[in-house]
């Protein structure tokens, strides 16, 4: 599946955006995901389908002071 991520236009073989973030080996307690710009929910990333062309921004938190 074609995705659109953080502005790279890559293809994944993932059906979530759960999936996704397992796929790039990213943490989910620290990163904020939008599809289309829309907010997802940590609780719903396992749920939520993608779909083809999908626009995926994750954004990853940074502790500190």
């Amino acid at each position: 599946m074609k995705l659109i991520v953080n502005g790279d236009h890559r293809d994944f073989a993932v059906r979530t955006a759960g999936d996704l973030l397992n796929e790039l080996h990213i943490k989910r307690e620290r990163v904020a995901v939008l599809i289309n710009e829309q907010v997802v929910r940590r609780a719903h990333l396992d749920e939520t389908q993608l779909k083809e062309n999908d626009n995926i921004e994750i954004i990853t938190m940074v502790g500190g002071g």
